[in-house]
């Protein structure tokens, strides 16, 4: 805010963390103790303990409570944003081992299923979803599936096909 000094913006900063006036008071003491150079920086700059009625009237002059719900909300966006990019590089990956796996069948190279099942287990696994029946029966909810996934499932569908005609063939 304008004209928030360093150490008002601080104790914001130590309020965003422990969450109420009565929590950040109580964890202005202790900040610095155990945190290492960062921390006795963070304490440096928090400074002098502010009274109770100082720290209420920070916090209204300033907006406290609704800047740290902006603030939350922002973070959140950000780590659904960096889970969005971490699904889709897993599933980039995915698909380059099930591509690598069809080239191998095609040039003749013996593919087994287990290699596919054990491709398929580490993106279930990397995205947090089941990979037994077990598993599958605790989950309370079935969804249906994103075009992403959809495509993927066609891709290894494809690729069982496949392996399976080049046995029939070969028998």
């Amino acid at each position: 805010m304008p004209t928030e000094t360093e150490q008002q913006y601080t104790a914001w900063l130590l309020y965003c963390e422990a969450g109420s006036l009565q929590k950040t008071l109580n964890l202005w003491d202790k900040v610095g103790q155990s945190v290492g150079e960062m921390g006795v920086e963070f304490a440096g700059r928090l400074g002098k303990k502010p009274s109770d009625t100082t720290l209420e009237r920070w916090s209204k002059k300033y907006h406290w409570v609704e800047r740290r719900e902006f603030k939350l909300k922002e973070d959140l966006e950000i780590l659904l944003e960096k889970t969005r990019k971490i699904k889709h590089r897993i599933a980039e990956t995915f698909e380059r081992i099930i591509n690598k796996r069809i080239k191998q069948l095609k040039d003749g190279e013996m593919v087994t299923t287990l290699d596919l099942k054990q491709a398929w287990e580490m993106l279930q696994v990397e995205i947090g979803k089941p990979t037994s029946r077990a598993e599958l029966k605790s989950e309370p909810e079935q969804r249906l599936l994103t075009p992403e996934e959809k495509e993927h499932g066609k891709k290894l569908h494809e690729a069982v096909k496949w392996y399976l005609k080049q046995q029939r063939k070969n028998s």
